[in-house]
């Protein structure tokens, strides 16, 4: 029985992505989901304004879709670990697409009022919060761990690739009419919506056979950290904790979802038997405390903080100051296009660099060229090597990411994976607001050379605290989780 079910892993991980009939399905709608998505969001604000609205009031939306990201990220992480994943994502979807459609139709009735536009928004990244951390597990389960690199690195091409397409498209649409974007935005929520039902029944068998298994149900693509806490925590554990939330999200009723639920703080926190009553806080904040108690993800979460805050500031510094010279606004435009080509490129890389690269150098490779190009930009004064210092980081961005993502998926367990992804977001993410100030305030006192000398100081720093990071934890024997 070992050696067939050997067999047939060994048949499941030989199979490429591009027949991976789950993983095609949720590429796809996500491929469309992201080009529209990218079409409203530049969009709604020329909308705003066409409607007679100041530039200062059309600025609310960003600060809206801020707020909202800060405030559920870890909830949506609470969710996604406690409820089916393809529920999630059909609400966040639906929910989008009637938000997007109703702007649609008051855009072609009659001007776009301020407050429908921030609603919307509000629930964009409602949905947002909610479809990323279930895109992510679910991910986890359709692909085998070999190809979770390369699959990452394909997620993360698509946005790269909206990102380039969609500024094209919209403004041809918005010549045509300013309504037709958001039309199209809606369609593709409902297309992604439709890509989310088809892969659902397919998941619900595959987790019925793993379910089935001797083992456990601990199998390479979904419960490999679980099988491994079950082995600790002995055989009649073993049953609760690595079937019991998978069972729940794939549909299998509220009590083994409080199994599930329960059984996560013997991994968050101690050996400890689950209780069933814990407080809500208490596990809402699982993945936050398994961050911290954690030596690697603690360094990782604080040093991609300060990546994450010094590349929003060079982004706005980009646009304030070159921006504000002569033809700026179409010199921003092409830096912006650039950047997401290379964005592009470094996604189609990724998979490449990740298995040739120690994470230390991947992870200072990208601070380390944005720097060389800034202190040439300081020492010429040339917008060029400035434009080119935030290319260099777009470029090396992606490959962290897959880096990242994949030591994420292959050994934080399962039952917790969705609050760990999302507060290791809250914390990288939370000082990203003040980059645009932090940019103002340069080129308020410096030239765009000075600033090019400023964040190029920093850049070094951060390259020097990434080649000094702990290694990551070894990944799970998968061969041993399922024998």
């Amino acid at each position: 029985m070992e050696a067939t079910t050997a067999a047939s892993q060994a048949a499941v991980d030989a199979v490429p992505l591009r027949a991976n009939r789950e993983f095609r399905l949720l590429w796809v709608g996500q491929a469309l989901s992201d080009f529209g998505t990218s079409m409203t969001a530049l969009v709604l604000p020329l909308a705003l304004l066409s409607s007679g609205y100041s530039t200062s009031a059309t600025s609310t939306i960003g600060t809206a879709v801020l707020v909202t990201a800060m405030v559920l990220r870890m909830p949506a992480g609470y969710l996604t670990d406690h409820y089916s994943h393809r529920r999630l994502m059909l609400v966040a979807d639906l929910a989008r697409l009637v938000t997007v459609a109703t702007v649609a139709v008051w855009t072609y009735l009659d001007r776009l009022p301020i407050a429908l536009a921030v609603v919307t928004v509000v629930v964009a990244q409602v949905g947002v919060e909610l479809f990323r951390p279930s895109q992510n597990a679910t991910v986890r389960r359709v692909v085998p761990a070999a190809q979770l690199g390369t699959a990452i690195s394909l997620n993360q091409a698509r946005a790269y690739a909206a990102g380039i397409i969609a500024p094209a498209v919209a403004g041809v649409l918005i010549a045509a009419s300013l309504w037709l974007p958001f039309a199209i935005d809606a369609v593709t929520y409902a297309v992604s919506a439709l890509c989310v039902l088809a892969l659902y029944r397919p998941l619900r068998r595959a987790e019925a056979a793993r379910s089935a298994r001797p083992d456990g149900g601990a199998g390479r693509t979904a419960g490999r950290a679980g099988a491994q806490e079950a082995e600790a925590d002995g055989e009649a554990k073993k049953a609760e904790a690595g079937g019991g939330a998978k069972k729940a999200e794939a549909g299998g009723g509220a009590k083994k979802a409080e199994a599930g639920g329960g059984a996560e703080e013997p991994e968050a926190g101690g050996g400890a038997k689950a209780a069933p009553r814990e407080r809500f806080l208490h596990r809402l904040t699982a993945g936050l405390r398994h961050v911290v108690r954690d030596p690697f993800l603690r360094t990782l979460a604080g040093l991609a903080a300060g990546d994450n805050f010094a590349f929003q500031a060079l982004a706005y510094a980009l646009l304030l100051g070159i921006g504000r010279e002569h033809n700026g606004a179409a010199a921003v435009g092409l830096a912006m296009s650039a950047a997401a080509v290379t964005g592009l490129t470094g996604s189609l890389i990724a998979p490449f660099l990740q298995h040739r690269l120690r994470m230390q150098t991947v992870m200072a490779a990208g601070p380390a060229l944005a720097g060389v190009m800034l202190a040439l930009a300081w020492y010429t004064g040339s917008g060029i090597a400035f434009a080119a210092g935030y290319s260099a980081l777009c470029l090396l961005t992606p490959v962290n990411g897959a880096v990242f993502g994949t030591i994420l998926a292959t050994t934080v367990p399962e039952n917790i994976y969705g609050r760990t992804t999302t507060a290791l977001g809250f914390i990288t993410e939370i000082l990203q607001p003040l980059g645009p100030l932090t940019a103002g305030l340069l080129l308020t006192y410096l030239s765009l050379s000075g600033a090019a000398a400023v964040f190029a100081l920093a850049f070094t720093v951060l390259a020097v605290v990434a080649l000094l990071m702990p290694s990551p934890p070894a990944v799970p024997d998968t061969e041993k989780a399922t024998a």
